[in-house]
């Protein structure tokens, strides 16, 4: 936005603060960068701590002058500590004016906002510089960034916040910092009863459906390519991630290791993994024996098998690889250009295919993705719902799965929210 817009906005925009908190010996709060370092669109900060509205006050003119109200989003200008100095100065040259910047601002619970703002380093600097000027601390200017009053369910949020690698992922890591789980575990521990026990059984029961994936969102879905030798799993590989990552030959026991790729499909961070062919002969060498031990081990670590498959010329196709029954599998059938046009093994209600490909011409590999992304995504929560970040919190709800009365429940509640906690 020009200065020019700015100060025009500036002109309809209220500049007394609202319900300015004049106790000066009110502590000041702590600030972090929550999105990674280095230049991006998108750029957000975290204040927190007593205090912490003052600052917002002083550097920031919303273009409503409502107060502010937990999660609402709130549109204005970070105009910074610059006015005030201004006033003092009476040598101070409007040409010598920082243009105001265009931010977003997010009041959370607990003293906490969210500062968004253009992701470049001057913007995010600009903005640094004047919360320092409030007094607020920046957690690199600290050993341990851990306000005494913030609650340790924030505090994890945070941590895995901060080690996201995707959109999708991020924001339910961002509705946990701004208090989903919290205020989910604070109101069920004031109103558990009897009467709604299975009312809270039934929200337990998502909370722990969703957790072997939530409490694991900085780390990638484990996706493993299996099959007999020579069906295509390599150039499948490739043609899901875009580039060349496997060897391929038309011979069996082209891949001796297990190969990976990182992806992102819909919006989930993915590890793609090819391993060596499994098939049962005495005469494979040990370099391929070893090659088949490591893909038999990559299978039983999987979050998610493909099953790869392909036409037999006589019709039919080969054989679905051995897999264990409990891990979650998509069958694909690839080399579908190969399919004898008198077979109908692909429309076999008895033995479906989940995905039919030709990974070298790409047919099919759109609708694969869709599927793959319905299939890892399928249990994650939606928006603004409360979910499980860490074993810790995980460990914890399954242990009030198997509790027996509301007395339990309660106090495995108060070890959710830390309040045992040192």
């Amino acid at each position: 936005m020009s200065l020019h817009k700015n100060r025009e906005l500036s002109k309809s925009i209220s500049t007394e603060p609202q319900d300015l908190i004049a106790d000066e010996d009110i502590p000041m709060p702590s600030f972090a960068r929550l999105t990674g370092p280095g230049r991006s669109a998108i750029a957000v900060l975290m204040l927190h701590g007593k205090g912490s509205k003052t600052v917002i006050q002083r550097c920031f003119q919303p273009a409503n002058p409502a107060p502010f109200k937990t999660g609402q989003i709130r549109y204005g200008l970070w105009t910074g500590t610059q006015p005030e100095a201004a006033k003092k100065s009476e040598t101070s040259a409007e040409s010598n004016e920082q243009p105001a910047e265009s931010v977003v601002i997010t009041p959370g619970s607990n003293h906490v906002f969210e500062i968004h703002c253009h992701g470049g380093p001057a913007a995010v600097a600009r903005i640094e510089i004047d919360l320092r000027a409030c007094g607020a601390v920046a957690a690199s200017d600290v050993n341990d960034w851990n306000p005494s009053d913030q609650s340790l369910l924030i505090r994890e949020a945070e941590t895995t916040l901060a080690e996201c690698t995707t959109t999708r992922t991020a924001a339910i890591a961002m509705d946990q910092v701004r208090g989903t789980l919290l205020d989910w575990a604070s109101d069920w521990r004031t109103s558990l009863t009897t009467v709604n026990l299975a009312v809270f059984r039934v929200e337990l029961k998502s909370l722990l459906n969703a957790a072997p994936c939530t409490a694991r969102l900085s780390e990638p879905f484990r996706v493993v390519l299996t099959g007999p030798p020579n069906v295509g799993k390599s150039s499948l590989l490739n043609a899901l991630v875009g580039f060349d990552r496997s060897i391929t030959l038309d011979m069996a026991g082209t891949t001796r290791d297990v190969l990976h790729a990182n992806t992102v499909i819909a919006g989930l961070p993915v590890r793609i993994s090819d391993t060596a062919g499994i098939r049962d002969h005495a005469a494979v060498e040990t370099i391929e024996r070893e090659g088949i031990r490591k893909a038999q081990l990559a299978v039983g670590e999987a979050d998610l098998l493909l099953l790869i498959c392909e036409p037999l010329p006589a019709g039919g196709h080969s054989k679905t690889p051995p897999h264990p029954p409990e891990i979650p599998h998509l069958r694909v059938l690839n080399k579908v250009d190969q399919q004898p046009k008198s077979s109908h093994a692909t429309d076999d209600l008895a033995d479906p295919f989940d995905a039919n490909t030709n990974a070298l011409s790409g047919e099919g590999l759109a609708e694969l993705m869709v599927t793959i992304g319905a299939r890892l995504g399928q249990h994650l929560p939606d928006a603004g719902k409360p979910a499980l970040l860490n074993e810790r919190q995980w460990e914890i709800m399954k242990q009030s799965s198997l509790a027996d009365s509301p007395k339990q429940i309660t106090e495995l509640l108060d070890q959710l929210l830390g309040h045992n906690h040192g």
